[in-house]
């Protein structure tokens, strides 16, 4: 598994989706990370046939969210996944063409790692508001 790191290359991409000045900055928080890396790792598992449960991979991630100490309502979960990074990035934010705008959501988390056997990049963005 390669590039557990954080993925601040995703965190812009997503603030440049938003393009909305009016909203505020988006702010990393890193307990969101850790919901977006358990999330990525646990389809990342999944496809690696490391594991046969399903993946951690609901639209809003607000159970795993909760067990790490954040309390909310609103939270979405974007996943893209594709050959490179920037095709993975860009199914992510595909995937929250309406969700990305909402000033609603103020904190997130990303990650990314690569599934060697596919040849897979694996992004997981999860968008949280307080």
């Amino acid at each position: 598994m390669a590039w557990a790191a954080p993925a601040i290359g995703i965190e812009q991409a997503v603030v440049e989706a938003r393009g909305n000045p009016g909203c505020g900055t988006l702010h990393h928080n890193d307990t969101v990370e850790q919901a977006a890396d358990i999330v990525n790792r646990s389809t990342y598992d999944y496809l690696s046939h490391r594991t046969g449960d399903v993946p951690a991979d609901e639209r809003n991630p607000t159970a795993i969210l909760k067990d790490l100490g954040i309390t909310t309502t609103q939270a979405i979960s974007l996943q893209g996944a594709a050959k490179s990074e920037a095709d993975a990035i860009k199914g992510a934010l595909l995937q929250g063409y309406k969700a990305i705008p909402n000033c609603t959501y103020s904190e997130i988390g990303t990650s990314r790692l690569y599934e060697e056997q596919s040849g897979y990049v694996l992004v997981v963005i999860i968008l949280v508001g307080r």
